[in-house]
This record gives C-alpha cells, structure tokens and sequence, in this order.
C-alpha cells in the first residue's frame, strides 16, 4: 500500500514540470537580444504525461514558437508575453506546493488523531 497516494505523485510530478517551464521561460528571456533566437515554450500537460509515466526518464516536451519575428534581427521573444509567462507559472507552482503542504498536514493530522 502506498502511504502517499498518487495525489502526492501528481503534485510532485507537477511542481517539477513547473520548475522545467521556468528554465525555458527564462532561457527566452535571457535570449531576448540573440538575433534569430526562436523562443520556445513547455507543453505543460505532455510535459506532465510524460512525467508521471516515467519520472526518472521524463524529458519535457517543449515546443519552438512559430511567432513571427519582433525586430529586424529575426528574434521572436516578446519580453511582457515572457514575464507575464513567468508570473503565472510561479503562481501555478505556489499553488501547487501549498496544497501539497496542505495534503501533507492533513495526513499528519490524521496520523496524530490515531495515537
């Protein structure tokens, strides 16, 4: 019998592909200068999939923006689409973890109440 349940799994599975977006988020962004840069974004709920099936061996699934350029230098990372990407991931992975915590000190509880 598993103590932690999937609930735990997805949540954990979750937070890493969270913590996967945000490298790619931030790679855009710290590419915002390179000319011919393509951003690319994470297809969270493959990325996820993938994760769950085969956590030790999940690579996420990230996928090039086919956006047309911004400037003359062929870039295609538009710097407010990137931060506005970067603030709700990080709100997604808050989320995430506080109801992990929240799962986390209902189970204690529960452990106690049996004592």
């Amino acid at each position: 019998m598993e103590i932690f349940g999937a609930t735990f799994n997805l949540m954990e599975r979750a937070m890493d592909v969270r913590m996967d977006n945000q490298r790619v988020i931030a790679s855009n962004i710290a590419n915002l200068n390179t000319p011919g840069y393509a951003a690319r974004k994470l297809n969270f709920e493959a990325s996820l999939e993938r994760a769950l099936q085969d956590p030790a061996a999940a690579d996420p699934v990230i996928e090039t923006s086919a956006a047309p350029p911004q400037g003359l230098d062929g870039n295609n990372v538009v710097l407010e689409d990137e931060l506005s990407a970067l603030g709700r991931n990080k709100l997604l992975y808050t989320v995430t973890a506080q109801l992990y915590a929240a799962k986390l000190r209902q189970l204690a509880s529960a452990l106690d109440d049996q004592q």
